[in-house]
This record gives C-alpha cells, structure tokens and sequence, in this order.
C-alpha cells in the first residue's frame, strides 16, 4: 500500500524524489490554498508532453512523469493561471490546450491579465462565474481575445460566465472567425476605450453560422462618439461573405456607436435591450456585393427595448431587407433611416416621442413581392 506524501506547492513537487513517494497531494501551485494543488501520481514510464500544470517533470529523473490525477472540469489555477498573479496569459493558453480533444475549463472568479490572444479548441467549453470572473484583455492591434484555434473547417465551442474588458483600441472581446455550431451564454463585454468590438464577426467563408447567443451583453466608454461596436458582423476579412444564420436572445448593450452591425442574412435578433447608442441596427451588403450581380440580405428583428439610440434602424443599401418588431423604443431622433423602404416591414407599439409616451400605433414600411 502506497502512503499518500504532501507538499506544499508545485515547484516542491518537482523537487522530490519520486523514490521517495509516488503518490504526493499538492496543497496549492504556488502556496496552499491557491486553487490550484491535487493529487499526483508517478508515471516511471509515461512520456506525455511536460503541461506545468497535468503533467510535471521531476528535477531527480530524466524519464518518467509526475501525473495529475484527472477531475471532472480543468482548473485553470493547476496551470499557475492565479488571480491577481500578473500577466497569465501563457498559463491560461496551457490550461486552454489541455481539453483541446474536448472538455471544460473552469476560470474561477478573479482579475486576469491577459497580455495576448487566446486559442479556444473544437470542443471546448469555458466556464466562469460571471461578472466576477474578469479577463482583462491588452493584446496588440487588430486582434481578440477569445479567438478559434482553427477556422477551417469552422469549430464548435462554447463559452458561459465570462467578463471580458477591452483595454486597447482596435482590439476585441471575441473574434467568432472559425466559430459556428456554437454556444454562447451569460457573457459581459466592458469596451474600456473608443475603436473597439465586443462580439466581432467577419467570415471565412464558412463561418461564422449557426450559433446562438443568449444574454450576452456589451458596454461601451459613452462620449458622443467613440467608435465602438457591439456586434460587429461585417465582412472585413475578404469583403464578400458574413456572419449567417445565428441567433441571439436577450442581451443589453449600451454606450457603443452601433449596437449590432450586420452584413450577413438570415440572423434573429430577440428582446435585446439598446441603450444610448448611436444607431441600434446598421444593416448593409458586404462592400464587393456593391457591385455585385447577387446582391440583398434579410434579418429578423423581434421585441427591442431601445432607449436613447439616435437612429434605431439603418438601411445602409436599398437590398437590405428585413422584419423588425419593436416592444418600446423611447428618446429616439429617428426611427428609419432607410435608403428604400421597399420589401422591408416595421412595426412599432410605442412612439416614445409623444406626451405620457402612450401611443399606440401601427408603422408599416411598402412590402412589393419580389
């Protein structure tokens, strides 16, 4: 019978022989109580790929590996990802790669300093706790946070429970390029400067489609303008193709330019909620279909709740259909800005322009059978 040896924290974990004991429980990674200790084994055969935090190399053996034993969810902490530790954005890309074949990776509640982007696998599910759970994100222009380790073919995964903030301009929260089949639920997007995208979605051709969104919300810097988007479906990576068929519920999104962006087709929007926006949706064709011989698209809008968005629908080209039903829009300049009003429809119960705000009524835009 093995007797069950205890350490401290990692770093003594590679220091002891594993003659010494081949079963050793590690009170935490760099001081107990972290988060991130366990239960390890001796491997004197196993070649597995040193991780730093599922498999360790003793400092007394050249062969041979020190194993975690494996629980239901991956912890980030077992790979040295702490809270309030600095800069974890290696750690967390570890902790990331170890459920590349499919698992759950749990970031507990804490501030996270993430200083690049990171790579989520096909499969995968992150898990946070929410609000508390803060990924503050400062990489380098022109990239994101969250981002598919591969974009073709495009890749489920999911994401729940996450805050991310913006720290740098021209950068983004999530870049769903290579995502779809996915899921994402109960996610907080703060934009801490102007020129920045919570959920950014330019194609590859075949992506991003088919996910579903549900109450994801975005917050932007406020000032009059500051060039923010909160979703930003546009077609920026070859000017043709964009974000198709996905579905989003629920989610607030305030303090931005635009609220939704959106040059793809066959996209729902239902019960979001705008706030002090600049225009709530922009729709427009990708810029080569301008000149295109196939040109339109057609969305879906059901149940908005817009306070204070100066323009709450844009139609950017003429082909831009769509369906828009509103539950209460309020503080609005205008509610069309439309460059034709042929084959699109909007509907509206509440003016919120008129005295008491308790008008009820009916606006219709011309539909001709195409």
């Amino acid at each position: 019978m093995q007797h069950l040896y205890a350490v401290t924290n990692i770093s003594e974990l590679q220091n002891l022989n594993p003659k010494d004991a081949e079963q050793v429980r590690v009170a935490g990674y760099r001081q107990s109580g972290d988060g991130g200790g366990g239960d390890f084994y001796w491997d004197a055969n196993s070649k597995l790929n040193v991780d730093q935090g599922h498999v360790l190399q003793s400092k007394h053996a050249a062969s041979g590996r020190w194993c975690r034993i494996p629980s239901s969810n991956v912890d980030v902490r077992h790979f040295g990802a702490l809270p309030s530790s600095g800069d974890v954005s290696n750690q967390l890309q570890r902790a990331l790669d170890a459920v590349k074949t499919g698992g759950t990776l749990h970031i507990p509640a804490g501030h996270y300093t993430i200083s690049r982007p990171l790579m989520v696998h096909q499969g995968t599910t992150v898990r946070g706790d929410g609000l508390l759970t803060e990924l503050h994100y400062s990489g380098p222009k022109g990239t994101s946070c969250w981002n598919a380790a591969q974009r073709s073919p495009a890749t489920s995964m999911s994401f729940y429970g996450l805050n991310t903030l913006v720290l740098n301009e021209h950068t983004s929260a999530f870049r769903l390029t290579g995502m779809s089949y996915s899921r994402f639920d109960l996610l907080f997007v703060h934009l801490r400067v102007p020129n920045t995208s919570a959920y950014f979605g330019p194609s590859n051709g075949e992506s991003p489609y088919y996910n579903v969104f549900t109450n994801c919300h975005a917050s932007g810097p406020g000032g009059d303008s500051n060039g923010c988007v909160g979703s930003d479906w546009g077609s920026q990576d070859d000017g043709d193709l964009a974000a198709n068929a996905n579905q989003v519920l629920g989610g607030h999104v305030n303090s931005v330019d635009i609220a939704v962006r959106c040059q793809g087709t066959g996209n729902m929007f239902h019960g979001q909620v705008f706030e002090m926006v600049n225009v709530g949706y922009e729709f427009d064709l990708p810029p080569k279909r301008y000149n295109a011989q196939s040109q339109g698209i057609s969305n879906d809008v059901m149940g908005l709740y817009a306070e204070y968005a100066k323009v709450v629908f844009e139609q950017k080209h003429e082909t831009c259909y769509f369906i828009a039903q509103t539950a209460m829009v309020t503080g609005h300049e205008l509610m069309l800005k439309a460059k034709s009003r042929d084959n699109c429809v909007l509907l509206s119960s509440h003016s919120g322009q008129l005295p008491m705000n308790r008008s009820f009524f009916q606006k219709a835009v011309e539909f001709k059978p195409l």
